[in-house]
């Protein structure tokens, strides 16, 4: 598990807070509960280097060999084909609020990962 916290600006903890009410689900759950230990902060303070909705991030995962770039998106705009990933994936939930350089270790359904984020564009 990671001992970071992460930071989510104003509006998009918003739109997550209200997708999560409206939703039941092992991931949206697990959304819920990253978001409540979130530091919330006002969207100019926001960071451009912190991981958040509509970020493209780029990251590397102790099972992997090369690092994988993918954009993070409301569900109804994911599209596997053009590396846009739903909030909802356990790899998006990972990830968000989290900075570029950040490392940690994250469970992922398939067991515990040891995640780097490269880069952050948003």
């Amino acid at each position: 598990m990671n001992i970071l916290k992460p930071i989510i600006s104003e509006s998009v903890y918003k739109i997550l807070y209200n997708l999560v009410t409206r939703k039941k689900s092992t991931e949206v759950k697990q959304l819920g509960k990253e978001l409540s230990k979130a530091q919330i902060v006002k969207d100019v303070l926001l960071g451009t280097k912190i991981v958040s909705l509509n970020s493209i991030v780029e990251f590397i995962s102790s099972t992997l060999i090369k690092p994988i770039r993918m954009q993070i998106v409301l569900p109804e705009e994911a599209n596997l084909g053009q590396r846009k990933i739903s909030i909802f994936a356990p790899i998006s939930i990972a990830l968000l609020g989290f900075k570029e350089s950040d490392h940690f270790t994250w469970e992922m359904p398939s067991g515990f990962k040891k995640l780097t984020i490269i880069k952050v564009l948003n």
